[in-house]
């Protein structure tokens, strides 16, 4: 995939997705990005005439065509993958208003993990996903800056219950 990023070579892949089932795409790969975790290609997608990102590990082959990649107007290849990573599938997410500027916010919640949005110039309201809400206030809790969970009130809760448990365990 590297060397048809690089020549600007249309591939034919094929993929498993996340749910296992199999498809051949005409792809115009532009790049690849490792997140921290997984590698992942960017590419247009010439079926669905849009851009894609596919997890590495889930193209089962791939075969350059000969023919030159088009790619209209690329997207910036880290926001386009990290922003689809955040925005998965979870069975809970929260939305909450972070005290810190957007870089600073950037920094301490991905954007492989939260879906970021300025509100003014000393805060960031970003959403995250996660498996519950118990997990999702232990996250919180450890960004260890001040911020108001916006919703759902299930994770409000726990995250008062973990503030009160720490309290009392330090008393």
């Amino acid at each position: 995939m590297a060397t048809a990023c690089r020549r600007g070579e249309r591939t034919r892949v094929t993929y498993r997705d996340g749910a296992g089932t199999t498809s051949t795409r005409s792809v115009d790969p532009y790049r690849l990005i490792y997140t921290g975790r997984r590698w992942y290609l960017l590419a247009y997608d010439l079926t669905r005439q849009d851009w894609r990102t596919f997890r590495t590990d889930r193209i089962v082959d791939a075969s350059a065509t000969g023919q030159a990649a088009a790619l209209p107007d690329p997207p910036d290849p880290a926001q386009t993958v990290g922003t689809g990573i955040a925005r998965r599938p979870y069975p809970m997410r929260v939305t909450v208003r972070l005290a810190v500027p957007a870089d600073e916010a950037r920094r301490l919640v991905p954007e492989t993990v939260g879906v970021h949005h300025p509100d003014g110039d000393d805060a960031t309201i970003i959403d995250i996903g996660g498996p519950d809400a118990d997990s999702l206030a232990r996250y919180l809790l450890s960004l260890g800056r001040p911020l108001r969970i916006l919703h759902p009130e299930e994770v409000r809760q726990a995250f008062l219950a973990r503030t009160r448990q720490l309290l009392e365990d330090n008393q």
